[in-house]
């Protein structure tokens, strides 16, 4: 695939943008203010940005636990964004929800199960909507390797296949669920791409720290899709830095396989390296956008802690039941 400058600046910028609002949370989780768990997404930017480049205004997302930036990405104000992660008022669920309920539905997300897995078929009813007002629109349920193990998903993929909605199932391998390896848990080596055709749906499997690679497969699954075809799949293999989330000693795994991971395949340094070489940017201007962002953050930090905190009485407040 041809690439122009500004295409491959703006996939970038996304990608940045993800990583260091990643390593900010760990940051900020380190100080003590995010009442809450934080589960880092670092080295997984790829994937997810890669695949989201082929999105467009009325698409719907179902994401998961990380990482949480893409929720920024897809349209969440970083005021918004930080404000519930610091369990304000400023946030978007009025700091009820914290690290596991972000998101606005006007940006097309539909919401967040602590289970994962459990709501694939939300992702599907998504599926159906597009389906029935006849728009061109892609649902995107994003769904880990262990998380691909689970009945729900496969009763999702059932549906969507049987009625030919249009969900694009992503399933982003990073080898561990929690702390159990996928070569324990998956008796295929692809535990999305290797499952699809039970269901007639076409999959490619791709290397998630390769974010063209990646934009690319998702391109071809999306155009599939958009052209009324039915559900796709596309698997991205990429590996987690941190653990399942902050403060896991990652005694499961070894750390040496971990640090090659983070020298030989980060997702971010390597697309630099390209755009370097194609002469479209420079470390001067790569290190200033890293500034720009970084202080943008630390600026929404400071209102969001200077913001009003939800009283105790109000917890139960927006609940159904």
């Amino acid at each position: 695939m041809q690439y122009e400058k500004e295409q491959v600046l703006k996939i970038y910028t996304e990608m940045l943008h993800t990583r260091l609002m990643e390593k900010k949370l760990t940051e900020i989780y380190a100080q003590g203010i995010v009442p809450g768990h934080i589960h880092s997404g670092m080295g997984q930017e790829g994937s997810y940005i890669g695949v989201l480049s082929t999105r467009k205004p009325g698409d719907y997302f179902k994401f998961g636990h990380r990482p949480l930036s893409v929720y920024h990405i897809v349209g969440e104000p970083m005021d918004n964004f930080f404000g519930e992660l610091l369990a304000k008022r400023t946030g978007n669920a009025l700091g009820h929800g914290g690290t596991n309920h972000l998101g606005r539905l006007q940006d097309g997300v539909v919401g967040f199960s602590g289970t994962l897995g459990a709501d694939a078929g939300i992702a599907v009813g998504a599926g159906l909507t597009i389906s029935m007002e006849g728009r061109d629109n892609v649902s995107y349920y994003f769904y880990g390797d262990g998380t691909a193990s689970r009945g729900p998903v496969h009763e999702a993929m059932c549906l969507a296949s049987s009625w030919k909605l249009p969900v694009l199932f992503v399933c982003e391998n990073n080898g561990f669920a929690i702390s159990t390896p996928v070569t324990y848990s998956s008796a295929v080596k692809n535990p999305g791409g290797d499952r699809a055709a039970g269901y007639n749906m076409p999959s490619v499997v791709v290397d998630g720290t390769d974010i063209l690679a990646v934009y690319e497969g998702a391109s071809k699954m999306v155009d599939y899709i958009r052209a009324g075809n039915g559900p796709a799949l596309i698997e991205c293999k990429d590996y987690r830095w941190r653990g399942h989330f902050e403060g896991d000693q990652c005694a499961y795994r070894d750390p040496e396989v971990t640090q090659h991971e983070m020298e030989t395949r980060d997702c971010v340094a390597l697309l630099e390296e390209r755009m370097k070489a194609q002469g479209w940017i420079t470390d001067e201007e790569l290190q200033k956008m890293r500034e720009d962002f970084d202080r943008e953050m630390d600026e929404s930090i400071a209102r969001a802690q200077e913001a009003e905190e939800i009283k105790p009485e109000e917890i139960y407040d927006c609940l159904f039941a």
